[in-house]
Protein backbone atom coordinates (compact mmCIF):
# COMPACT_ATOMS: atom_id res chain seq x y z
CA UNK A 1 0.00 0.00 0.00
CA UNK A 2 1.42 3.37 -1.00
CA UNK A 3 0.42 6.89 0.03
CA UNK A 4 -2.99 7.57 -1.49
CA UNK A 5 -3.01 10.86 -3.42
CA UNK A 6 -6.55 11.73 -2.37
CA UNK A 7 -5.68 11.51 1.34
CA UNK A 8 -3.69 13.94 3.44
CA UNK A 9 -0.27 12.71 4.54
CA UNK A 10 -1.37 11.93 8.15
CA UNK A 11 -4.46 10.06 6.91
CA UNK A 12 -2.51 8.03 4.37
CA UNK A 13 0.20 7.10 6.86
CA UNK A 14 -2.45 6.12 9.39
CA UNK A 15 -3.79 3.56 6.90
CA UNK A 16 -0.38 1.90 6.58
CA UNK A 17 -0.08 -1.48 8.28
CA UNK A 18 3.06 -3.36 9.33
CA UNK A 19 2.59 -5.82 6.47
CA UNK A 20 2.39 -2.91 4.00
CA UNK A 21 5.69 -1.53 5.28
CA UNK A 22 7.29 -4.98 5.17
CA UNK A 23 6.07 -5.57 1.62
CA UNK A 24 7.41 -2.26 0.32
CA UNK A 25 10.77 -2.70 2.03
CA UNK A 26 11.13 -6.18 0.53
CA UNK A 27 10.97 -4.58 -2.92
CA UNK A 28 13.61 -1.91 -2.28
CA UNK A 29 16.78 -2.37 -4.33
CA UNK A 30 19.73 0.01 -3.81
CA UNK A 31 22.89 -0.05 -5.89
CA UNK A 32 26.32 0.55 -4.34
CA UNK A 33 29.91 -0.17 -5.46
CA UNK A 34 30.07 -3.67 -3.95
CA UNK A 35 26.72 -4.48 -5.54
CA UNK A 36 27.92 -3.22 -8.93
CA UNK A 37 31.17 -5.20 -8.69
CA UNK A 38 29.21 -8.36 -7.87
CA UNK A 39 26.84 -7.82 -10.80
CA UNK A 40 29.84 -7.37 -13.10
CA UNK A 41 31.19 -10.78 -12.04
CA UNK A 42 27.78 -12.44 -12.46
CA UNK A 43 27.46 -11.08 -15.98
CA UNK A 44 31.02 -12.09 -16.88
CA UNK A 45 30.28 -15.70 -15.89
CA UNK A 46 26.96 -15.75 -17.73
CA UNK A 47 28.48 -14.37 -20.92
CA UNK A 48 31.27 -16.95 -20.76
CA UNK A 49 28.62 -19.65 -20.79
CA UNK A 50 26.95 -18.04 -23.80
CA UNK A 51 30.24 -17.66 -25.68
CA UNK A 52 31.55 -21.14 -24.87
CA UNK A 53 28.57 -23.31 -23.89
CA UNK A 54 30.51 -26.59 -24.04
CA UNK A 55 33.61 -25.39 -22.18
CA UNK A 56 34.18 -26.02 -18.47
CA UNK A 57 32.59 -23.15 -16.60
CA UNK A 58 33.74 -20.95 -13.71
CA UNK A 59 32.62 -20.51 -10.10
CA UNK A 60 32.42 -17.35 -8.00
CA UNK A 61 31.84 -16.79 -4.30
CA UNK A 62 29.85 -14.11 -2.49
CA UNK A 63 30.39 -14.68 1.23
CA UNK A 64 29.51 -12.10 3.89
CA UNK A 65 27.67 -11.82 7.20
CA UNK A 66 23.93 -12.37 7.53
CA UNK A 67 21.81 -9.54 6.08
CA UNK A 68 24.67 -7.94 4.17
CA UNK A 69 22.51 -7.61 1.05
CA UNK A 70 23.93 -10.61 -0.83
CA UNK A 71 20.61 -12.18 -1.80
CA UNK A 72 19.11 -8.78 -2.61
CA UNK A 73 21.97 -8.15 -5.04
CA UNK A 74 21.43 -11.53 -6.71
CA UNK A 75 17.69 -10.87 -7.05
CA UNK A 76 18.35 -7.39 -8.46
CA UNK A 77 20.64 -8.93 -11.08
CA UNK A 78 18.06 -11.53 -12.07
CA UNK A 79 15.28 -8.93 -12.24
CA UNK A 80 17.11 -6.07 -13.94
CA UNK A 81 19.68 -7.83 -16.13
CA UNK A 82 18.75 -11.46 -16.72
CA UNK A 83 15.01 -10.87 -17.01
CA UNK A 84 15.56 -8.21 -19.67
CA UNK A 85 18.02 -10.44 -21.56
CA UNK A 86 15.55 -13.33 -21.45
CA UNK A 87 12.70 -11.21 -22.83
CA UNK A 88 14.92 -9.81 -25.58
CA UNK A 89 15.91 -13.36 -26.52
CA UNK A 90 12.27 -14.45 -26.58
CA UNK A 91 11.45 -11.51 -28.86
CA UNK A 92 14.37 -12.13 -31.26
CA UNK A 93 13.68 -15.84 -31.50
CA UNK A 94 9.89 -15.63 -31.82
CA UNK A 95 8.78 -17.86 -34.69
CA UNK A 96 5.32 -16.43 -35.26
CA UNK A 97 2.95 -13.61 -34.29
CA UNK A 98 1.49 -15.60 -31.43
CA UNK A 99 4.87 -15.87 -29.75
CA UNK A 100 5.48 -12.15 -30.32
CA UNK A 101 2.12 -11.32 -28.72
CA UNK A 102 3.04 -13.52 -25.77
CA UNK A 103 6.27 -11.59 -25.24
CA UNK A 104 4.45 -8.26 -25.50
CA UNK A 105 1.86 -9.46 -22.98
CA UNK A 106 4.61 -10.37 -20.52
CA UNK A 107 6.23 -6.95 -20.94
CA UNK A 108 2.90 -5.20 -20.44
CA UNK A 109 1.42 -7.21 -17.58
CA UNK A 110 4.35 -8.56 -15.56
CA UNK A 111 6.54 -6.81 -13.03
CA UNK A 112 10.31 -7.31 -12.95
CA UNK A 113 9.82 -9.75 -10.07
CA UNK A 114 7.22 -11.68 -12.09
CA UNK A 115 9.57 -11.91 -15.06
CA UNK A 116 12.34 -13.11 -12.75
CA UNK A 117 10.10 -16.05 -11.88
CA UNK A 118 9.35 -16.80 -15.53
CA UNK A 119 12.85 -16.49 -17.02
CA UNK A 120 15.01 -19.56 -17.62
CA UNK A 121 18.49 -18.03 -17.89
CA UNK A 122 19.39 -17.78 -14.18
CA UNK A 123 18.47 -20.37 -11.57
CA UNK A 124 18.27 -19.32 -7.91
CA UNK A 125 18.48 -22.24 -5.48
CA UNK A 126 18.18 -21.82 -1.71
CA UNK A 127 19.73 -24.74 0.14
CA UNK A 128 17.96 -26.27 3.12
CA UNK A 129 19.74 -27.08 6.38
CA UNK A 130 22.50 -29.74 6.61
CA UNK A 131 22.49 -30.38 2.86
CA UNK A 132 23.00 -34.01 1.83
CA UNK A 133 23.36 -34.99 -1.81
CA UNK A 134 19.70 -36.05 -1.80
CA UNK A 135 18.69 -32.74 -0.26
CA UNK A 136 20.86 -30.80 -2.69
CA UNK A 137 19.19 -32.41 -5.69
CA UNK A 138 15.71 -31.92 -4.19
CA UNK A 139 16.44 -28.23 -3.59
CA UNK A 140 17.44 -27.90 -7.25
CA UNK A 141 14.30 -29.70 -8.42
CA UNK A 142 12.10 -27.47 -6.26
CA UNK A 143 13.74 -24.37 -7.74
CA UNK A 144 13.18 -25.82 -11.22
CA UNK A 145 9.48 -26.40 -10.51
CA UNK A 146 9.64 -30.18 -10.69
CA UNK A 147 6.25 -31.65 -9.65
CA UNK A 148 7.85 -34.40 -7.53
CA UNK A 149 11.27 -33.19 -6.27
CA UNK A 150 11.62 -36.11 -3.87
CA UNK A 151 10.48 -38.86 -6.24
CA UNK A 152 12.94 -41.34 -7.74
CA UNK A 153 16.45 -42.45 -6.95
CA UNK A 154 19.30 -39.98 -6.50
CA UNK A 155 20.60 -40.74 -10.01
CA UNK A 156 17.15 -40.37 -11.55
CA UNK A 157 16.58 -37.01 -9.86
CA UNK A 158 20.06 -35.76 -10.78
CA UNK A 159 19.29 -36.67 -14.39
CA UNK A 160 16.08 -34.59 -14.19
CA UNK A 161 18.02 -31.60 -12.86
CA UNK A 162 20.53 -31.77 -15.70
CA UNK A 163 17.80 -32.27 -18.30
CA UNK A 164 15.90 -29.17 -17.08
CA UNK A 165 19.06 -27.06 -17.02
CA UNK A 166 20.05 -28.10 -20.53
CA UNK A 167 16.63 -28.05 -22.22
CA UNK A 168 15.63 -24.67 -20.77
CA UNK A 169 18.97 -23.09 -21.60
CA UNK A 170 20.09 -21.95 -18.17
CA UNK A 171 23.20 -19.76 -18.28
CA UNK A 172 24.10 -19.29 -14.60
CA UNK A 173 23.23 -20.84 -11.22
CA UNK A 174 23.08 -19.06 -7.85
CA UNK A 175 23.41 -21.35 -4.85
CA UNK A 176 22.27 -19.52 -1.70
CA UNK A 177 22.81 -20.51 1.96
CA UNK A 178 25.83 -22.61 0.99
CA UNK A 179 27.03 -22.70 4.59
CA UNK A 180 24.53 -25.57 4.96
CA UNK A 181 26.56 -27.87 2.69
CA UNK A 182 28.01 -30.80 4.63
CA UNK A 183 31.72 -30.57 5.32
CA UNK A 184 34.08 -33.38 4.34
CA UNK A 185 35.74 -34.79 7.46
CA UNK A 186 37.91 -37.75 8.35
CA UNK A 187 35.99 -38.53 11.52
CA UNK A 188 32.47 -39.68 12.29
CA UNK A 189 30.35 -42.26 10.47
CA UNK A 190 31.62 -43.41 7.09
CA UNK A 191 28.18 -42.73 5.58
CA UNK A 192 28.44 -39.05 6.57
CA UNK A 193 31.89 -38.76 4.98
CA UNK A 194 30.68 -40.45 1.80
CA UNK A 195 27.64 -38.18 1.56
CA UNK A 196 29.74 -35.03 1.97
CA UNK A 197 32.06 -36.31 -0.77
CA UNK A 198 29.10 -37.00 -3.04
CA UNK A 199 27.78 -33.45 -2.53
CA UNK A 200 31.15 -32.04 -3.59
CA UNK A 201 31.34 -34.37 -6.58
CA UNK A 202 27.85 -33.38 -7.71
CA UNK A 203 28.71 -29.68 -7.49
CA UNK A 204 31.93 -30.22 -9.45
CA UNK A 205 29.99 -32.17 -12.07
CA UNK A 206 27.53 -29.30 -12.55
CA UNK A 207 30.24 -26.67 -12.46
CA UNK A 208 31.78 -28.25 -15.54
CA UNK A 209 28.60 -27.36 -17.45
CA UNK A 210 27.17 -24.24 -15.78
CA UNK A 211 28.76 -21.31 -13.94
CA UNK A 212 27.84 -21.38 -10.25
CA UNK A 213 27.87 -18.47 -7.80
CA UNK A 214 28.14 -19.72 -4.22
CA UNK A 215 26.35 -17.35 -1.83
CA UNK A 216 26.45 -17.62 1.96
CA UNK A 217 27.91 -16.43 5.23
CA UNK A 218 31.65 -16.37 5.90
CA UNK A 219 31.34 -19.90 7.30
CA UNK A 220 30.56 -21.16 3.79
CA UNK A 221 34.09 -20.65 2.46
CA UNK A 222 35.54 -23.67 4.25
CA UNK A 223 32.48 -25.73 3.34
CA UNK A 224 32.34 -25.11 -0.40
CA UNK A 225 35.85 -24.72 -1.62
CA UNK A 226 38.02 -27.77 -1.80
CA UNK A 227 40.99 -27.59 -4.17
CA UNK A 228 39.23 -28.65 -7.37
CA UNK A 229 36.57 -25.96 -6.96
CA UNK A 230 39.12 -23.30 -6.00
CA UNK A 231 41.03 -23.85 -9.25
CA UNK A 232 37.88 -23.09 -11.26
CA UNK A 233 36.96 -19.92 -9.37
CA UNK A 234 37.41 -16.21 -9.95
CA UNK A 235 38.57 -14.03 -7.04
CA UNK A 236 36.05 -13.84 -4.15
CA UNK A 237 33.58 -10.96 -4.45
CA UNK A 238 34.12 -8.36 -1.71
CA UNK A 239 30.86 -7.57 0.04
CA UNK A 240 31.57 -5.86 3.34
CA UNK A 241 31.22 -5.28 6.14
CA UNK A 242 31.58 -1.52 5.72
CA UNK A 243 33.66 -0.03 8.54
CA UNK A 244 33.74 3.70 9.32
CA UNK A 245 37.50 3.61 9.96
CA UNK A 246 37.89 2.99 6.21
CA UNK A 247 37.24 6.21 4.27
CA UNK A 248 35.92 4.41 1.19
CA UNK A 249 33.58 2.24 3.28
CA UNK A 250 32.35 5.38 5.04
CA UNK A 251 31.53 7.04 1.72
CA UNK A 252 29.66 3.96 0.48
CA UNK A 253 27.69 3.68 3.73
CA UNK A 254 26.73 7.37 3.86
CA UNK A 255 25.66 7.26 0.22
CA UNK A 256 23.55 4.17 0.93
CA UNK A 257 21.74 5.98 3.76
CA UNK A 258 20.97 8.87 1.40
CA UNK A 259 19.73 6.54 -1.32
CA UNK A 260 17.57 4.68 1.19
CA UNK A 261 15.98 7.98 2.27
CA UNK A 262 14.95 8.65 -1.34
CA UNK A 263 13.76 5.06 -1.88
CA UNK A 264 11.31 5.54 1.00
CA UNK A 265 9.63 8.23 -1.11
CA UNK A 266 9.82 6.28 -4.37
CA UNK A 267 8.06 3.35 -2.72
CA UNK A 268 5.39 5.59 -1.24
CA UNK A 269 6.39 4.85 2.35
CA UNK A 270 7.10 8.46 3.34
CA UNK A 271 6.05 11.74 1.68
CA UNK A 272 9.58 13.20 1.69
CA UNK A 273 13.11 11.86 2.27
CA UNK A 274 13.85 11.67 6.01
CA UNK A 275 16.85 13.97 6.51
CA UNK A 276 17.55 12.27 9.83
CA UNK A 277 19.16 9.33 8.00
CA UNK A 278 22.03 11.51 6.77
CA UNK A 279 22.24 13.95 9.69
CA UNK A 280 25.04 14.24 12.23
CA UNK A 281 26.19 10.96 13.77
CA UNK A 282 23.12 9.01 12.61
CA UNK A 283 24.94 7.18 9.76
CA UNK A 284 27.75 6.29 12.20
CA UNK A 285 25.24 4.97 14.75
CA UNK A 286 23.48 2.95 12.05
CA UNK A 287 26.84 1.59 10.95
CA UNK A 288 27.62 0.37 14.46
CA UNK A 289 24.10 -0.98 15.04
CA UNK A 290 24.25 -2.96 11.78
CA UNK A 291 27.91 -4.04 11.98
CA UNK A 292 28.31 -2.34 8.63
CA UNK A 293 25.81 -4.61 6.87
CA UNK A 294 23.55 -2.72 4.51
CA UNK A 295 20.73 -5.24 4.69
CA UNK A 296 20.55 -4.72 8.46
CA UNK A 297 20.34 -0.95 7.97
CA UNK A 298 17.11 -1.41 6.02
CA UNK A 299 15.73 -3.64 8.79
CA UNK A 300 16.51 -1.01 11.45
CA UNK A 301 14.98 1.80 9.37
CA UNK A 302 11.90 -0.30 8.65
CA UNK A 303 11.38 -0.91 12.36
CA UNK A 304 11.95 2.78 13.08
CA UNK A 305 9.20 3.71 10.61
CA UNK A 306 6.90 1.21 12.29
CA UNK A 307 7.68 2.94 15.61
CA UNK A 308 6.86 6.28 13.97
CA UNK A 309 3.49 5.01 12.76
CA UNK A 310 2.68 3.52 16.15
CA UNK A 311 3.17 6.99 17.64
CA UNK A 312 0.96 8.42 14.86
CA UNK A 313 3.69 10.75 13.66
CA UNK A 314 4.62 11.63 10.09
CA UNK A 315 8.30 12.48 10.59
CA UNK A 316 11.01 9.94 11.34
CA UNK A 317 12.87 10.99 14.47
CA UNK A 318 16.03 10.02 16.34
CA UNK A 319 13.96 8.32 19.03
CA UNK A 320 12.33 6.01 16.51
CA UNK A 321 15.74 4.85 15.27
CA UNK A 322 17.07 4.46 18.81
CA UNK A 323 14.07 2.36 19.83
CA UNK A 324 14.54 0.13 16.77
CA UNK A 325 18.21 -0.42 17.61
CA UNK A 326 17.38 -1.18 21.25
CA UNK A 327 14.62 -3.64 20.38
CA UNK A 328 16.51 -5.32 17.55
CA UNK A 329 20.29 -4.85 17.33
CA UNK A 330 20.98 -4.78 21.07
CA UNK A 331 18.39 -7.42 21.92
CA UNK A 332 19.78 -10.07 19.58
CA UNK A 333 23.43 -9.18 20.11
CA UNK A 334 24.45 -7.43 16.90
CA UNK A 335 25.84 -4.61 19.02
CA UNK A 336 26.56 -4.64 22.76
CA UNK A 337 25.03 -1.24 23.51
CA UNK A 338 22.88 1.35 21.78
CA UNK A 339 25.10 3.91 20.00
CA UNK A 340 22.18 6.36 19.84
CA UNK A 341 22.06 6.63 23.65
CA UNK A 342 25.79 6.26 24.40
CA UNK A 343 27.61 9.18 26.05
CA UNK A 344 30.56 8.51 23.78
CA UNK A 345 30.32 6.67 20.46
CA UNK A 346 32.98 3.97 20.17
CA UNK A 347 33.44 2.16 16.84
CA UNK A 348 34.06 -1.58 17.34
CA UNK A 349 37.02 -3.16 15.56
CA UNK A 350 36.78 -4.57 12.04
CA UNK A 351 37.30 -8.02 13.56
CA UNK A 352 34.19 -7.50 15.67
CA UNK A 353 32.25 -6.42 12.58
CA UNK A 354 33.32 -9.56 10.75
CA UNK A 355 32.09 -11.88 13.48
CA UNK A 356 28.80 -13.49 12.49
CA UNK A 357 27.59 -15.20 15.65
CA UNK A 358 23.93 -14.26 15.23
CA UNK A 359 21.58 -15.92 12.72
CA UNK A 360 19.27 -13.19 11.46
CA UNK A 361 16.01 -14.00 9.72
CA UNK A 362 13.69 -11.01 9.90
Amino acid sequence: MKLAKELTVPQALANFQDDDIYSEFSQIRIKHPHHEAAVEVFEKLRKRKIAAPRAEQTAASLFAGSRSGKTTTVKWYIEKVVGVAWLDSRFRNAKNREELREVEAIKKNCSAADIAELQTFALFVELSGATTVSGLISDFLEALGDPDPYGGTTKQRRFRVERYLKERGYQIIFLDETQHIKVQTFSGPVSRQEDATEVQNTLKRWLKRWPIVFVGTQHAENVVFEHQVYTRSVSPIKFGPLHFANDNDKIIFNDFCGRLAHKLVQHGILPSPPKILVSGDVPLCLNIASKGRLGLVTVIVRMAIENMLNEEKITLELGHLSMAVENFSVRIGICKSNPFTAKEIVIPSLEEYERDDVEIDI
